[in-house]
């Protein structure tokens, strides 16, 4: 079964919906800027787990997740962005609070296609990360369960600390199944950002987009990903999209930059943000691009979409 408009190929296209839980072992304030700067602490905990030496060497599990190689064929690396990271953070802000020794937070965590197959190597970079710290050698925890979601979305435990991270298994999802789920009908949606999505065009942030400019980001965002770790190839002309994508009314836009950290430089610091707020939209075009709307609310969008940035939901008005 198939999504309204939604291409064949994603037969092919599978992922994991995972849920670490991670016990912190002394007090710490959890931010909404700590959750969506993991990624150098996450690097760097990579690199210690999975075996990466001081020049580099070694660490093809590292490679693997968090590097991914070009594509090989010419055009696909001319149709599609460098390849990113087979996972896709989501936190929940509802995980923003002090936390006590002894508290859990859970980081919902989705691993694409073949980057299922990494998820031990994930979970011993998380263990490394929790004796380093999860911000700046501060808050440091223990990873003491791993849950994953079936197919229906109910949760069971995977794995245990003191079992072996080795033989997880976890349940597979099927992309048209999950859409087929994903019911709407009706002409009018809202897309809502829940956390700071940062688009550059040209180097430079929008900062007041509209849907016309914000939907090539989420379809070549949706492309890639699968292009990367799926190894399909879902839409080979994109223009019917785009043209969809245009023909919508957009009856608002209430988005506004957000910043939510500071990065400090030699020359000068720079506040780093991204847009926030939601967009109503409608028209009978809503049909044609909903599969690549809700696709793109799995694997975020915008710079360091990896890490959190990004993450949106749809919802009916």
């Amino acid at each position: 079964m198939f999504f309204h408009d939604s291409p064949e190929s994603l037969a092919g296209v599978e992922f994991s919906r995972i849920h670490f839980l991670l016990e912190f072992q002394e007090p710490f304030t959890v931010d909404s800027a700590i959750l969506l700067s993991l990624r150098r602490d996450l690097l760097r905990a990579a690199r210690h787990a999975l075996g990466v030496d001081r020049v580099g060497r070694g660490g093809e599990a590292f490679a693997a997740l968090f590097d991914p190689p070009l594509f090989s064929d010419p055009v696909l690396v001319r149709r599609h962005q460098r390849p990113a990271p087979g996972f896709v953070l989501h936190p929940s802000p509802g995980e923003v609070r002090a936390y006590d020794c002894g508290d859990t937070l859970r980081l919902p965590v989705l691993l694409l296609g073949t980057a299922v197959q990494q998820l031990g190597d994930f979970a011993a970079t998380l263990q490394k990360l929790g004796q380093m710290g999860l911000c700046r050698g501060e808050g440091l925890f223990d990873l003491v369960a791993i849950e994953a979601e079936d197919p229906s979305g109910d949760q069971r435990c995977l794995w245990q600390e003191g079992s072996d991270l080795g033989h997880m298994a976890p349940p597979i999802i099927d992309t048209p199944w999950w859409l087929a789920r994903r019911d709407f009908s009706g002409r009018e949606l809202s897309l809502e950002f829940l956390t700071p999505a940062r688009l550059l065009s040209g180097g430079k942030p929008l900062f007041r987009p509209n849907f016309t400019q914000i939907f090539p980001f989420v379809l070549r965002r949706v492309t890639s990903m699968i292009a990367a770790h799926c190894h399909c190839e879902i839409v080979g002309d994109p223009d019917p999209l785009l043209r969809a994508a245009r023909s919508l009314e957009e009856i608002d836009n209430g988005l506004e930059w957000r910043d939510y950290k500071l990065l400090e430089r030699a020359d000068r610091d720079q506040e780093i943000g991204g847009l926030v707020g939601s967009l109503r939209l409608a028209g009978d075009a809503l049909d044609a691009i909903l599969w690549v709307l809700h696709l793109g609310s799995l694997f975020n969008v915008g710079k360091n979409a990896a890490y959190g940035s990004g993450c949106y939901r749809l919802a009916a008005p």
